[in-house]
């Protein structure tokens, strides 16, 4: 088993569940990587116009904080984790297929908290909002056989530490 791919990207169901190593639940799951926990998104409380004859821009921010101070709000960004799934990533025999399906069912069929310590242990709430289909699906070739994907989460909170 591949000790370097475990113990970074963790997993779990419920805000009290305790953190799951992603690799541990999964033999032979491997998480390459992770984009977006360090994403922020476009403003949605932020007003501007430009006229014709300036190029400087009005604008108005509609949201103030206890002291009156302008605050700005901005989108959910999207989390996408790319991973692979491989006999040489188990720690013991595995089916390439019923763990990808495996892996994929926990990930897409309910919301999840996920973990990184590549990023200093930001955490972040999200669900699976899109389609998911392998990019790479390299079956029935023994310990040779391995499926890919990206998986595509959007974000229900900014992530946290």
């Amino acid at each position: 088993m591949a000790k370097n791919l475990s113990n970074k990207y963790f997993v779990k169901r419920q805000e009290s569940d305790e953190w799951q190593d992603i690799c541990s639940i999964f033999s032979g799951v491997a998480i390459l990587k992770v984009d977006g926990l360090n994403a922020k998104g476009e403003p949605i409380n932020i007003y501007n116009a430009q006229w014709q004859n300036s190029q400087r821009e009005d604008f108005m921010i509609t949201n103030f904080d206890e002291k009156g101070n302008p605050v700005v709000i901005r989108k959910n960004t999207d989390i996408d984790i790319t991973f692979i799934v491989r006999q040489k990533y188990a720690n013991s025999q595995i089916d390439v297929l019923t763990q990808h399906d495996a892996f994929v069912n926990y990930m897409t069929n309910s919301d999840v908290w996920i973990k990184s310590k590549y990023y200093g242990g930001k955490q972040v709430h999200c669900i699976c909002l899109k389609e998911y289909k392998p990019t790479t699906e390299k079956l029935f070739r023994g310990d040779n056989s391995y499926m890919m994907g990206t998986i595509t989460l959007h974000s229900l909170d900014s992530p946290t530490i």
